[in-house]
């Protein structure tokens, strides 16, 4: 593999944020200055990009903010293989006329709390939010994981959703009700954008979107998001360039993991982007799917629901990412 030497700079005491796209793997030696902090460093697997930067975007005040991409428009629907790279924006060019800004969940702590990066992901998009223009809503994604068994309130035992446990966080940090939306309908990332299009992106006729989510989640979130949004933009608008949806990352970096926990859930999160290409080359139309979704899924057919509860990740450092 080939070996890239990084001198990384000093600006007003943080690094000049670094982006490498590579189609081949990556070996990366660096050599730092003093406030180079290493932990920043994503190595992410093949196909995916590394991005190396500051905590805090200092163009947009946004913490956590480390890069935005603009998906291609309009949209094709060939295999996701030959479907244009994501273009990347400089952190200035974020957009002021948003309709809605997605957060995708990423989890709960055993109490119901929010871990790290969900926490991260959530200053992200309240950041996006307040940069707006008008007061667009902010949509929390996600109903579990079929990982862990659902967390509990303990007074009355009912379900703690992701979805609502984000907009609670939102409600603290002072964004009102009547702003926040939320989505509890979906147990992974597939179904998150699934369902953010089908419950809210279409009946609200939303068009120019924020999708906000962690740097290691973002390339198969990316995937998702553009094949399916694509395909409801021909069948239900009969205008493929009906969304322009913008990538928000939100860091990895600064001691957020524990040792190994980044590396096994980057595994993951590229065999996933690897199913799922091979499934989105026979999915043309929104219609195939809904069809593939809930005939085929884990989460979502019935005739795999009895699969629901058995555990499919042993591996206790993947595990601490869900």
């Amino acid at each position: 593999w080939p070996k890239i030497a990084v001198e990384m700079l000093a600006h007003a005491g943080r690094p000049v944020p670094l982006i490498i796209k590579q189609s081949w793997p990556v070996s990366l030696q660096v050599r730092s200055c003093q406030s180079y902090d290493s932990r920043q460093l994503q190595v992410h697997v093949p196909g995916c990009r590394l991005v190396t930067s500051a905590a805090r975007d200092a163009q947009n005040n946004i913490p956590w903010l480390t890069s935005l991409e603009l998906a291609p428009s309009p949209l094709p629907m060939q295999q996701d293989t030959d479907l244009p790279q994501v273009q990347p924006l400089p952190p200035c060019s974020l957009p002021r006329d948003l309709d809605a800004v997605l957060v995708l969940a990423g989890g709960l702590l055993e109490d119901g709390g929010l871990p790290p990066w969900v926490v991260r992901r959530l200053e992200v998009a309240a950041g996006v939010a307040a940069a707006q223009h008008t007061a667009c809503p902010v949509l929390c994604l996600g109903g579990g994981t079929p990982h862990k068994p659902p967390v509990l309130q303990r007074a009355s035992g009912h379900v703690i959703h992701e979805g609502t446990a984000c907009a609670d966080y939102l409600l603290r940090a002072g964004l009102p009700a009547g702003r926040l939306l939320k989505e509890v309908s979906s147990y992974d990332t597939v179904g998150n954008a699934f369902f953010a299009l089908t419950i809210h992106a279409i009946p609200a006729r939303w068009r120019r979107v924020a999708v906000v989510t962690s740097e290691f989640h973002m390339p198969r979130s990316a995937a998702l998001f553009q094949h399916m949004w694509g395909a409801a933009a021909r069948d239900v608008f009969r205008d493929p360039s009906w969304y322009q949806l913008v990538f928000a990352s939100a860091s990895d970096g600064d001691g957020l993991w524990g040792e190994g926990v980044l590396a096994a859930r980057a595994h993951k999160e590229a065999q996933s982007l690897a199913v799922w290409r091979s499934n989105a080359a026979g999915l043309c139309s929104l219609s195939e799917v809904h069809q593939w979704l809930h005939s085929t899924h884990q989460c979502y057919a019935v005739s795999r629901q009895h699969e629901f509860s058995k555990q499919t990740v042993t591996d206790p450092k993947l595990l601490a990412s869900y």
